[in-house]
């Protein structure tokens, strides 16, 4: 902090048999290229490990010292790439780091077989993979998974393919399996994880071609209501803050919304955020378009970090 100097670095990609200088860009593509998004996650901290999902060749996800950048275990590739942060959910009252993988990009790797992506539940100290659900049906996944309690995982995704809730339990064998729940394309989530709130699940379904906008699901898949264009929330940022969700629409402006499954609820809404994405380049400005904030927000000490494509601005948040 004093100093500003990095205290280590690593690179999650070559050092475990990534082919340096990137991928290959998009059609026919081998193993082992550079995800075509690039590497695009929030690493994790959990506890003193630092815990990211390499993708590279030889390790799926690694943990390293969170003080001396040593590797503390890592997992075999676990497939297809993903974008997806690791998260942790709880598996018997015990944690488990899940990574969601996804399937195979049908445009962006023809070369590679086309398979469906994994959801994997890991042992957050030794890397040890616990438990699998192997049909996942998204081929850019990157929402995390989400916690839905009793042993239950909601995976959603975008590219109107929606979203997934699986069950993990402990077999006869002191192993854990997984059972498919239900699948839902009504339910879904292009760019951040559904919020969890009072046993309803809230979350920005806007993709390529459908736009939902804000859309309130139930724990068992009933669809409670949808925003549509009105407002439209298009893969904007949301957080959870004493019990209020803050959300961005995904171009220009910020809400505060009161979670509620009977209808929308919002209670404040501001323009903070002008006309973004004018350095974008190529199939990012195409399918971002001109005003795009995208990222994840922050919230510190009633301080609310939030950017587009070309500003970042700090703003107080309170009464």
């Amino acid at each position: 902090i004093n100093t500003h100097k990095p205290v280590w670095n690593k690179n999650v990609w070559t050092d475990f048999g990534g082919k340096p200088g990137g991928g290959s860009g998009w059609g026919s593509r081998g193993p082992g290229s550079f995800p075509i998004w690039a590497i695009t996650q929030c690493p994790l901290v959990y506890g003193d490990l630092l815990i990211v999902a390499s993708q590279a060749p030889e390790a799926g996800v690694v943990a390293y010292d969170k003080i001396t950048g040593d590797v503390k275990w890592k997992t075999p590739n676990l497939g297809n790439e993903s974008y997806a942060s690791p998260s942790v959910v709880k598996i018997d009252g015990k944690d488990n780091v899940v990574m969601v993988i996804s399937s195979t990009n049908p445009i962006g790797n023809r070369g590679l077989p086309q398979t469906l992506g994994n959801v994997v539940g890991i042992e957050p100290l030794t890397g040890k993979i616990l438990w699998e659900y192997d049909k996942w049906h998204c081929h850019i996944s990157v929402p995390s998974a989400v916690d839905a309690g009793e042993n239950k995982v909601l995976i959603a995704g975008g590219y109107e393919l929606g979203a997934t809730m699986i069950k993990v339990e402990k077999k006869a064998d002191g192993s854990y399996g997984t059972t498919e729940l239900y699948k839902t394309v009504e339910f879904g989530a292009h760019t951040q994880p559904p919020i969890l709130h009072n046993g309803y699940f809230y979350a920005q379904y806007g993709t390529n071609s459908r736009r939902d906008g804000m859309v309130c699901m139930s724990m068992d898949g009933k669809i409670m209501w949808k925003t549509k264009r009105d407002p439209d929330f298009n893969k904007g940022s949301m957080i959870l803050i004493d019990g209020l969700i803050l959300a961005t629409d995904g171009r220009k402006s910020l809400y505060l919304i009161e979670p509620d499954p009977s209808e929308f609820k919002p209670l404040a809404s501001a323009e903070l955020l002008g006309e973004g994405g004018t350095e974008s380049e190529g199939i990012a400005r195409r399918v971002g378009g001109a005003t795009q904030n995208w990222g994840p927000m922050a919230l510190s000490d009633g301080k609310l970090l939030i950017r587009d494509q070309r500003q970042i601005k700090c703003v107080k948040v309170g009464k």
